[in-house]
């Protein structure tokens, strides 16, 4: 098979690129004039970059000059995520968990800025229950939401240092790291969520499992037995990772 010659300046562009992720990567975000700097280019050509980078979902702007990390690539690092095999081994644990408890439960990842649903297994057993959409964006202040920024520093994604201070009190996100367990109530919609992270074979925070119920039915205290059966679930899974990283080094 004859491999292609690829052009010189293609290399360069690819090679500029991976410089301008790479900066992202450590600042968080990227401006025009960091751009130019980190390229040793003028301002005209950062910009073709930026311009170009966002219009392919590699960048979204943050502001009117500064960019962030783009939908392409939230989407890249779920993939990367799904590879991991936390969606597969979770499916058998979650169903274990709704038969328990009478609930449905929920696998919830990040996105680079939300928490997103990624699988779910839904509770039919009850009159009331709660039904959910997988690919639902869960709005700040939800128990999975909070489960991602209390345990930030321990996170397989990256976080926005603004984004993830913010409303740390009143969403009670030390309380969160304490316990291990965050539990939300939605008055308006008469839901109450409770979540724990799952931890990958490094210990980081790779996903949340949480059970969903109609708010009178779900405890609310963070020593109920849907709490801890919740735990053990996520110890499940985080086992499961580990046995099969460990096959894999085989």
């Amino acid at each position: 098979m004859t491999i292609p010659d690829i052009p010189s300046g293609d290399l360069q562009v690819v090679a500029r690129v991976v410089q301008l992720l790479r900066l992202l990567g450590e600042a968080g975000t990227i401006d025009l004039v960091s751009a130019a700097q980190e390229l040793s280019v003028g301002k005209s050509t950062a910009h073709r970059y930026l311009a170009s980078m966002e219009n392919h979902g590699l960048l979204q702007r943050r502001d009117r000059n500064r960019y962030e990390f783009g939908p392409l690539l939230a989407e890249m690092g779920t993939m990367a995520l799904s590879r991991l095999g936390v969606v597969n081994l979770a499916r058998p644990v979650m169903e274990e968990i709704s038969l328990r408890v009478r609930h449905t439960v929920v696998l919830t990842i990040w996105n680079g800025r939300q928490a997103v649903v990624a699988q779910v297994h839904e509770d039919s057993s009850r009159t009331a229950h709660v039904s959910i959409r997988t690919g639902s964006v869960l709005r700040a202040g939800t128990a999975q939401d909070c489960i991602f920024r209390a345990f930030q520093d321990q996170s397989f994604y990256r976080f926005r240092h603004e984004a993830a201070e913010a409303g740390q009190e009143s969403d009670g996100l030390e309380e969160v790291r304490r316990t291990g367990v965050a539990i939300r109530s939605s008055a308006n919609e008469g839901v109450r969520a409770v979540a724990v992270p799952i931890r990958d074979a490094a210990d980081r925070v790779v996903a949340a499992l949480a059970v969903v119920g109609v708010t009178q039915l779900v405890p609310e205290e963070d020593d109920s037995d849907v709490v801890m059966t919740l735990r053990e679930g996520a110890q499940a899974i985080h086992q499961a990772l580990s046995a099969s990283l460990e096959r894999a080094g085989e």
